[in-house]
Parts: structure tokens; C-alpha cells; sequence
């Protein structure tokens, strides 16, 4: 390859790039020695310096099939096929027209770490003070106090932020190439797919909600009137509810108190709930025949205010007759203790259920709101123990490079967005929720596992049921309602989603979620996760979907279910080999 051809290829920077890395990250090992700050810094730069190795590795390898060979060069940065003419045209041949933007990418990687060496080279000072037989950690360590080096450590540090931006956009770059090279879906079959999802969005929202009110309604009616103290319970539902004919609910309990008593206490308890609709019971009576057309009449029974069925009655379907195997009659719970039950289930199952045995039925609640559900609660041993709970705004908190891939990003969003979609306009979700209200039970070190348990909380009290956040929705109402009407939100729980979408795509969090001009603001600015996903979080800020502002409305829970739940399924699915 002849001078100027070095100067304008993709591998000779490549390699300079990496030599670079290797330098500074000696001469960083070599005097990290000298403070705490340097000993911090060197860390986050060799981060950044695995960081585009592996990026490095991942774009070769498609022009480059001799795997031994590429890692040779990774080791070597005096290897001859970093001058190699073929290899050079197999990039561009596998580039196409990203080689000049990738080439742009990588000269300012090089030119960082040019300035970076710069800074570094203020420390050659100990090499020149080090006496014979002296190692430069005992020289750093001796001249500590005697010879100030002039080091910025705030330019380091943007130096560093200005590497990690630049080897993300790399990563970027490689991930569209290697989506745009995967064949395209028919938008027809994926729509078709997903269809049964957004139906059983409005499953689960209606059973929530419904369940809801028989939990408030079951632990009203067994408080105690004149109690001074009233009896504390918190419910974590969790967002991955599934419908399969009747809707499956997890969550977790717990009850506390000292209007509890000690037996009945029950601390992180896991429960399945069934929620079925019934929209009529069959009491199995016979009616004498009419006189009229001789043919028997099924007998229809209304339920009363209370909406409480007797045991006696059964719905027209039921597919948790196969589940209900420790409890051939199922127990109605209206009325009596549910605190008691539930840890009574709990001490007794693991003891009299055989292994591989379906899960003990405690028993059933109904509730009647504009439909009759019933919910048959069932304990569950837990598998995985509860580590501990974390929010978004906590995993939003760490670097994006050590926390979560593009796709595992996208899936988070995604998983939001349909969570918005089923707990919306139920007491489980405020219409305003910011980031830190998004929790999820698990370990910082497993964030893949740890972000598939996103739940949503409500206490009850006595005979009063709340969301734990209502305090701060009434602290914030009149700035909400003064943004409503000055800055033109059209709708607060669309916004608040597109808020959450920006934080994601973004990968940090706003210190002011409420500030609305500044949140316009950066919806308008260029986002790590591309203009697709920028499009859809806009459309969830303006709510501009074309079907008014009212999400209790089908036509516009539709729309955002095509337009921001499907968009990012067809991101996914175009990023993920797997999918």
C-alpha cells in the first residue's frame, strides 16, 4: 500500500489506534502508583481501550474469516495485514458507504488519544528522578510530596467521556451495518404476530383492576372499625401479566402492623392470581317446564351489590379446573381474613404439596365494577430468591457500555411501553410517573434477568387503598396542570412515557422531569438508539398519533401500540440474530 493510500484506509488507522491504546495503557500502569485520582483514571481508561478492541474485532471479522489470523493482529499492531491492500478492499467491500464515516470515527478515536498521550507525558517525570535500582511505584511514592505535576484532570476526564462517545458511535455504526445485511420482515406478519399482545392489553388492564378492587374490598370488610391502628398491606404486582383465555397475575404481599396479628404477619409472600370474567353463573337449578313452548329455561342469577357468589356457583368456562388440584372446592375468601389465609397457605403448602404438583388454591374473590371477575389466588413456592430492589433511575445511573446492549435496551423500552399499555387508568399506575417509580426486584449484576420483573406498588390501610406515590402527584399536580396549559402536554401518561423513552435512549436520567422545555429539548437533539426511536419517543411526548388525547379511547391505545410498541419490536427484531 503506497503512502497516501495510508493515509485515507480504514486498517493503518486501525492499528495506530490500538498501538496508541497499548502505549498509554503502560504508561498509566506505570505511574498509577502516583495518586488515587490517576489509580481512578487509569481504570476508566482502560475500559475504553477493551471497549474499541472489541468493536475492532467485531468489524474485521466479516472481512476476515481466518479467526487465528485476526487475533494475531489484535496482539500485534506491527502485523503486515494491517497493511494488507485485499483485507483493505474486503472492508470496503463489507463497509459499503459507512467506510467514510467509519473512517472519520476512528481518526478522532486516534486524535483523542493523541491528546491524551499529551497529558500523560507529564508524568515522564518520574522516569527522569527515579534512582538506580529504584521502580517507579517506589519513585512515585517517594516524590509525591516534593514535586507537584501539572495534571488536568478535568480535561482528562472529558478526554475520556469524548472516547467513550466516540467508540459507542462505532459500535452504533457496526450494529446498523449488520441490521440493514439482515433480510427484511413482511410488516403484515409481524403486525399479525403481535395483534393477540395488544388484545390482551385491555384483558389485563380490566382484570388489574378488577383485582384491585377485591384485594381493598377483602381487607376493608376484615379490618377492625374501631382499631386505632389500622392494619398495613403492600401488593407488587407484577407487569408481565399473561392472558390465556382467563389473565395470570404475579405478585407479592406482604402484611404488617400491629393491628396484624404475629401468625397472620406475612413478609414478600409470592401469589398467583387467575382472574376470570364471569359474565353470568349457572346454579345447575332446574326450572319446571313452561307451559308456553315446553322447553326448559336456563336460570340466570344476578349478583348483588356486593357482587359476592356463593360457592356453589361456577362460570361457564373454567380453565383453572386443571390448576385446582389441592382444592376440588374452592374456598370463597369474602369475608374472612385474607391475611390469615394467606399465611396459612403459605406455612402449609411446601408440607403437603408433592413435588411437581400444581400450586395449592387459598381460594377466590369476586369484584364488581362495570364487570364481575373472579380471582382465584394461588400461593407459589419462589424459585429465584428476591435480591433486593433497584429502579430506573439506578440502572440509568451506570455506564450503558457495562449495563446493557442496544438490544436490551430497545427490549426495556419496549417492556415499559407495554406496561404503560396494560396498567394505565388502574389504580397500579399514576397518570404522572417519572423514572424512580419504575422498579424492578433483582441484582445490579444481572441486569438482563433483573429487568424482566418491572412491577408497579399499591398499599391499603385499614378500610383506604393508595398508590404509595399519591403524595407526590399531589405535590406536583399544579406544576402539572400549569404545564398542561402553558407548554401544551396533551396527555400526562403519554408524556411521562416519552420522558422515560428519552432517559433510556439517552442513558441518563433528568434531574428535573418536569421541566418541560427541557425535555423538548433534548427529544430534538440526536439519539444513540437512531432517529427511528427518537420518531416514536416524540410521538409519545406530543401525543401525536392522530387519534386525540383521551387513552381511555381503543382507536388511540391502538395507535400507540402500533406506532411505539410494534416500531420497536421491528427494531428488535432487526438488530437480534436470535429473534
Amino acid at each position: 500500500m503506497d503512502p497516501v493510500s495510508l493515509t485515507l484506509a480504514v486498517l493503518p488507522l486501525v492499528g495506530g489506534a490500538l498501538k496508541t491504546y497499548g502505549i498509554l495503557h503502560k504508561k498509566f500502569k506505570s505511574v498509577r502508583h502516583y495518586s488515587r485520582e490517576i489509580h481512578r483514571a487509569r481504570k476508566k481508561f482502560d475500559q475504553q481501550r477493551q471497549f474499541f478492541r472489541n468493536e475492532v474485532h467485531l468489524l474485521i471479522r466479516p472481512a476476515l474469516e481466518d479467526e487465528s489470523i485476526l487475533e494475531s493482529m489484535l496482539d500485534d499492531f506491527s502485523h503486515e495485514m494491517w497493511r494488507s491492500t485485499e483485507l483493505e478492499d474486503a472492508m470496503k467491500k463489507a463497509l459499503k458507504w459507512n467506510y467514510t464515516s467509519c473512517l472519520e470515527i476512528i481518526e478522532e478515536i486516534g486524535t483523542l488519544n493523541t491528546e491524551l498521550e499529551e497529558q500523560i507525558c507529564r508524568f515522564d517525570v518520574l522516569e527522569q528522578q527515579r534512582q538506580p535500582g529504584e521502580s517507579l511505584k517506589e519513585a512515585a511514592r517517594r516524590i509525591r510530596g516534593t514535586i507537584t505535576i501539572a495534571w488536568d484532570s478535568s480535561k482528562f476526564t472529558e478526554s475520556v467521556e469524548a472516547l467513550r462517545s466516540s467508540n459507542y458511535d462505532l459500535r452504533r455504526l457496526r450494529e446498523q451495518i449488520s441490521e440493514l445485511q439482515q433480510p427484511t420482515t413482511k410488516p403484515q406478519e409481524t403486525k399479525r404476530q403481535l395483534s393477540k399482545e395488544y388484545g390482551d392489553c385491555r384483558e389485563v388492564r380490566r382484570a388489574a383492576n378488577a383485582l384491585h378492587l377485591a384485594l381493598a374490598t377483602a381487607w376493608a370488610s376484615s379490618a377492625a372499625p374501631c382499631a386505632t391502628v389500622a392494619p398495613k398491606h403492600s401488593v407488587h404486582l407484577f407487569a408481565n401479566a399473561k392472558v390465556r383465555r382467563i389473565v395470570y397475575m404475579d405478585m407479592i404481599i406482604s402484611c404488617y402492623g400491629p393491628a396484624i396479628p404475629t401468625q397472620a404477619q406475612i413478609r414478600m409472600t409470592q401469589l398467583k392470581a387467575q382472574s376470570q370474567l364471569l359474565d353470568w353463573v349457572d346454579l345447575g337449578l332446574k326450572s319446571p317446564p313452561s307451559s308456553d313452548d315446553g322447553h326448559q329455561k336456563r336460570r340466570k342469577v344476578r349478583f348483588a351489590d356486593d357482587c359476592t357468589v356463593t360457592a356453589s356457583t361456577k362460570p361457564t368456562e373454567s380453565p383453572t379446573q386443571g390448576l385446582v388440584e389441592g382444592s376440588i372446592n374452592p374456598v370463597n375468601l369474602s369475608g374472612r381474613n385474607l391475611c390469615t389465609v394467606i399465611a396459612q397457605g403459605c406455612s402449609q403448602s411446601p408440607c403437603l404439596l408433592p413435588n411437581n404438583s400444581p400450586p395449592c388454591c387459598l381460594g377466590f374473590l369476586d369484584s364488581c365494577l362495570e364487570e364481575t371477575y373472579r380471582h382465584s389466588l394461588y400461593h407459589v413456592t419462589q424459585s429465584d430468591k428476591l435480591d433486593g430492589v433497584i429502579s430506573m433511575k439506578q440502572i440509568v445511573a451506570r455506564p450503558v457500555e457495562a449495563s446493557l446492549s442496544i438490544i436490551d435496551q430497545l427490549k426495556l423500552a419496549r417492556s415499559v411501553a407495554t406496561a404503560v399499555l396494560k396498567f394505565h387508568s388502574t389504580p397500579w399506575l399514576n397518570p404522572y410517573f417519572v423514572l424512580s417509580d419504575l422498579t424492578f426486584f433483582g441484582a445490579e449484576s444481572d441486569l438482563p434477568k433483573c429487568l424482566q420483573t418491572l412491577y408497579f406498588t399499591a398499599d391499603f390501610a385499614g378500610n383506604r387503598c393508595s398508590n404509595p406515590n399519591t403524595s407526590s402527584i399531589n405535590e406536583i399536580e399544579p406544576s402539572i396542570e400549569h404545564a398542561k396549559l402553558h407548554y401544551g402536554i396533551r396527555n400526562i401518561t403519554l408524556w411521562c412515557l416519552g420522558a422515560v423513552l428519552l432517559q433510556i435512549g439517552r442513558w441518563d436520567w433528568l434531574d428535573a422531569p418536569d421541566d418541560v422545555v427541557r425535555v423538548r429539548k433534548l427529544s430534538s437533539q440526536a439519539f444513540k438508539l437512531g432517529p427511528r426511536y427518537q420518531q416514536l419517543t416524540k410521538r409519545c411526548l406530543d401525543c401525536d398519533f392522530g387519534y386525540g388525547e383521551d387513552l381511555s379511547k381503543p382507536r388511540l391505545q391502538q395507535a400507540v401500540y402500533d406506532s411505539v410498541v410494534c416500531e420497536l419490536s421491528d427494531m428488535i427484531k432487526g438488530l437480534d440474530v436470535n429473534a
